[in-house]
């Protein structure tokens, strides 16, 4: 009886033993982590791919065109990282090695842990053209949106207009003069402002975004900016669908982001061949979400 009872002793206490030293169990702490996305505000060549290089992440972006953005943040972990922009492989030149392999910059960005950027590829790639194209780095400091309410900033990401002013209006269409003060007067190139509260939009109106010159209301860029999608209760046995952010949900945020015409250039291939795309007369806006409204799921 004693040896019996010994022997189930010991095995207990080679159980617990076992199960300290399981690597399932043990608290493992989070890496510090930033998050980017990207946004390509150069308007004088050919779409890109952005990457980290020495650090294999999907936080890099491919293939973004000319007032193209990567949407949503994706996480990276924080320090100091290297950056090369790259032609990428779907343009009108083609995808060859000598193609793919052109290099349009090569930088260092620091990110810190818990924050989120928006990377702005801003500027001219043309040697002859100025500002010379560069990666703009700003910090999204995200606002807490009263209810009722939406919230809007700006970047002007548009050299070759100089600084701007924002109209928003409610409304459902663009075109014309704008009309009552700008919520954003004379934003300066390059820049990112701070955010205010405008009331939520109802009924069919969402809020038309309109850049102009400081003083003007002749639009520069236009555009109707989303309205979003109300949260809908779940049906039985699914998940439910949480609102999106837009200017009819209250408590949305929205950094409006100012580009430039398109300036004509001239691709040219390795077989010798060449394709020119055309320039455009005016501006563009793109709108991107960075709070949505409260989810109605836990």
């Amino acid at each position: 009886m004693r040896f019996s009872r010994l022997w189930c002793v010991g095995t207990a206490l080679l159980a617990v033993a076992a199960c300290s030293n399981d690597p399932v169990s043990r608290e493992i702490s989070p890496e510090p982590s930033g998050a980017i996305r990207w946004v390509n505000a150069i308007a004088d060549t050919v779409p890109m791919d952005f990457r980290f290089v020495g650090y294999p992440s999907n936080a890099s972006e491919p293939s973004l065109p000319f007032r193209g953005h990567s949407g949503n943040w994706r996480i990276i972990p924080a320090g100091q990282h290297r950056v090369r922009v790259f032609f990428t492989n779907t343009t009108a030149a083609g995808a060859t090695p000598e193609i793919v392999s052109q290099m349009f910059l090569d930088t260092l960005l620091t990110l810190e842990d818990t924050k989120k950027y928006t990377a702005v590829h801003y500027g001219f790639s043309k040697a002859s053209a100025s500002p010379r194209n560069r990666l703009i780095l700003i910090e999204d400091v995200l606002p807490t949106v009263p209810d009722g309410q939406v919230a809007f900033r700006v970047i002007n990401a548009a050299p070759a207009l100089g600084p701007v002013s924002v109209n928003a209006t409610l409304g459902t269409a663009t075109g014309g003069a704008t009309s009552g003060a700008p919520i954003f007067a004379t934003v300066a190139l390059g820049a990112a402002t701070q955010w205010v509260n405008v009331p939520v939009a109802t009924g069919t109106n969402t809020y038309r975004l309109t850049a102009t010159a400081p003083g003007s209301t002749a639009p520069l860029a236009d555009l109707l900016g989303p309205a979003g999608a109300a949260s809908t209760p779940a049906a039985p046995g699914t998940a439910p669908l949480n609102a999106i952010a837009g200017s009819r949900q209250a408590r949305s945020a929205m950094t409006v982001v100012v580009f430039g015409p398109q300036v004509a250039y001239t691709v040219r291939r390795p077989d010798g061949t060449s394709v020119t795309i055309p320039a455009t007369t005016t501006g563009g806006i793109a709108v991107l979400l960075d709070v949505h409204p409260p989810r109605i799921s836990p």
